[in-house]
């Protein structure tokens, strides 16, 4: 007799359903039956996200928090939870409601690990309060913007392991460094994302880099006033070295030379796994490509991310530089990731032909030479993702081609390819088996929505003006 679905071992369930990565699919999978429901539930509330783009966002965090504050049994199978849409025009009284539902069914989260509280103007001192309450808590990302919750309370966090700060106040950029000094021995990961922010300076990093000894990842994005001073004092006091690296939209005073002499006298770079680097157009490339091959050349480099601070045809880094690259770091890197300037075809074709382990490529062309582009990508034969970026804006007419144009992408590439995108549009890859009049049978990609809930990496790397 067929074995049925609901009959599989309830052993293998779990591994089933890891897979499954929409929420709705795991909410179907939880009706099945009683087996079923004490694994997927688990999976389901795991990771909880509620996006700006979310249907009814606002609606989902009210209905979230009842759940979360009525159910503490659900409450204690979050892992992850990341808010970025909040109801803010509320009267005051409901406000409050909802403030409190927030609490209680924060503190209800006994094994949270990982918290995202984004919405500018909706992170408030009491969440903050009863965040301290999760014993597991080791990351925390929030708008650094102070209207609600009083800064010094975050200096109370001091077991964290990664923080996250975007657009930092003036009062945040004050507690800081008491916040540092008690997170320090365990903190592995910074990142301080601004726009334009003349708060975070050198002066203020190398006050923090004695606390930061035991940093893995750094990452600083849009603080112009930040130079290697600053950035050399962090990597040069570290232990270890860094794992992981993010310079972007610095102040075009950051000398790479001087930056490279410093991380080459404290061996800085020894275990550097990934970075990202952004050029400004005005930086002499010669010279930059120069340092930063000579900075790179004792890492064991797995990914690479270099893109130019403002999208233009006219950033041009020669072919030497990324021949260089590929002979040190071909056999390592994973992810090659290329926007807002020009590589030619000879480049990309020996990056896709020499990078034998190859899975994330994101490169930036124009629609006349995407056959080119595609006929290089095909050479990668591990490649797992895959994005392009077009210089022209599209307009409604091309916006309408742009599966048409993945399509084209992915016949080409080998079957490896799992996701395809180009410029703002996503999509995962299916292969379809069909057979043909001889009774043989083949795959025929398609492509389907992107049901992922974390966002695709290639929106996380270059951050714009």
């Amino acid at each position: 007799m067929a074995l049925r679905f609901v009959d599989i071992p309830l052993e293998l369930l779990p591994i089933i359903f890891d897979s499954v990565v929409r929420a709705q699919h795991l909410a179907s999978l939880c009706l099945v039956n009683r087996s079923f429901n004490e694994f997927a539930i688990q999976r389901l509330y795991r990771c909880v996200y509620i996006n700006a783009w979310h249907t009814q966002a606002k609606s989902k965090v009210v209905l979230l928090f009842q759940t979360l504050s009525n159910c503490p049994r659900l409450a204690q199978y979050v892992s992850r939870l990341e808010i970025r849409a909040f109801p803010k025009a509320l009267s005051s009284s409901s406000y409050s409601d909802l403030l409190d539902l927030c609490t209680r069914g924060i503190r209800n989260c006994v094994n949270l690990r990982s918290c995202a509280w984004t919405r500018d103007g909706s992170l408030e001192s009491a969440i903050l309060l009863a965040l301290q309450q999760c014993p597991q808590l080791k990351e925390l990302e929030i708008n650094g913007k102070d209207s609600g919750y009083d800064p010094n309370i975050l200096a109370q966090f001091s077991k964290l392991s990664r923080i996250s700060l975007i657009m930092p106040s003036a009062q945040v950029i004050e507690v800081l460094p008491s916040w540092i000094s008690a997170t320090g021995p365990t903190l592995r990961n910074l990142t301080m994302i601004c726009q334009t922010s003349s708060l975070i300076t050198d002066t203020l990093l190398e006050s923090l880099a004695p606390s930061m000894t035991e940093l893995d990842q750094l990452f600083i994005i849009g603080c112009p006033k930040v130079t290697h001073r600053g950035i050399g004092e962090i990597v040069s006091t570290n232990c270890n070295g860094l794992t992981g690296i993010g310079l972007e939209r610095l102040s075009p005073a950051f000398d790479m030379t001087s930056f490279n002499s410093i991380c080459k006298e404290h061996q800085a770079f020894r275990r550097l796994r990934s970075i990202t680097l952004a050029v400004h157009v005005e930086t002499p490339f010669q010279t930059w490509t120069s340092d930063v091959t000579e900075l790179l050349s004792t890492a064991p480099l797995e990914i690479l991310q270099i893109y130019a601070t403002t999208p233009t045809a006219k950033v041009v880094i020669a072919d030497d530089f990324w021949r260089t690259i590929v002979t040190m770091h071909g056999s390592r890197l994973k992810r090659f990731s290329i926007d807002r300037m020009t590589i030619s075809m000879s480049a990309l074709h020996d990056i896709c032909s020499r990078c034998s382990v190859l899975e994330q490529l994101f490169v930036v062309t124009t629609r006349h030479n995407l056959d080119d582009v595609t006929r290089c990508f095909a050479s990668a034969r591990n490649l797992r993702a895959i994005h392009v970026n077009f210089y022209r804006e599209v307009d409604e007419t091309e916006e309408r081609s742009m599966m048409n144009d993945a399509l084209r992408i992915v016949q080409q590439c080998p079957a490896t390819v799992s996701q395809i995108g180009c410029d703002t549009r996503v999509w995962h890859v299916r292969r379809e088996v069909r057979m043909n009049d001889k009774a043989e049978l083949y795959t025929v990609p398609t492509l389907t929505s992107y049901e992922n809930p974390d966002i695709p990496e290639q929106f996380l790397v270059a951050r714009g003006a």
